[in-house]
């Protein structure tokens, strides 16, 4: 199948979503479900795929995208989109490992600007999208919220988009008003570990190459 335009966009539901009790439940079965989408897109010819970063299942997308890469297709690539450049300064404890091991093992990360600002987290979503030819999107159910409203930007676009709907697996904390989102499980696949994936070693990683969106 040939394809203009071989880059993939993927956006999936945040951290703040999620049930912090659960979060190793959650990086394995959200893994796998997104997994079996990436699985599509490089069977249908894409190779390039990038990811906002968002804490949460962006970065479990991440990881997977590395896996796949350094074990089976080393012809893919991850491209890694950051709002602002000192992002990781305002993480998490818990996330900052598997956050930088992703920008590590990146095959390029891109940054819009150096510091925060209104406006950069959508900014850095649309700069995702727009160029790309395919979305993939784990959407969490929430009306006009950041996965939403991605899926209508690439919609607006042209850009064909491949939800993940929800599945079977543990409970998801959401918004009151918002219907309650699980994910399914491949039942013979290992528990992921709560360490991360890869050692930090950003000396050594393939993203020393970090270029500003604009």
């Amino acid at each position: 199948m040939h394809i203009e335009h071989t880059a993939c966009s993927i956006v999936c539901m945040g951290a703040r979503q999620l049930n912090p009790d659960a979060l190793p439940l959650h990086r394995t079965f959200m893994g796998q479900a997104i997994e079996r989408e990436l699985r599509e897109a490089i069977n249908d010819g894409f190779y390039q795929f990038r990811v906002g970063m968002r804490l949460g299942a962006d970065i479990w997308a991440a990881e997977r995208i590395i896996r796949l890469r350094d074990t089976q297709f080393p012809h893919i690539q991850l491209h890694c989109y950051l709002p602002y450049k000192a992002q990781i300064d305002h993480l998490a404890e818990t996330w900052r490992l598997g956050y930088s091991d992703c920008l590590a093992f990146a095959d390029q990360v891109h940054y819009l600007q150096d510091h925060y600002s209104t406006g950069c987290l959508s900014r850095r979503t649309r700069e995702v999208i727009h160029t790309s030819n395919r979305l993939i999107a784990l959407y969490d159910n929430i009306a006009d919220g950041p996965i939403e409203r991605a899926i209508r930007y690439a919609m607006s676009q042209g850009i064909a988009v491949h939800t993940i709907q929800p599945l079977e697996g543990p409970p998801v904390k959401l918004k009151s008003h918002a219907q309650i989102v699980s994910f399914e499980a491949d039942q013979t696949a290992k528990r992921s570990q709560n360490a991360s994936m890869y050692p930090t070693m950003f000396s050594t990683g393939r993203s020393d190459n970090i270029k500003a969106c604009w």
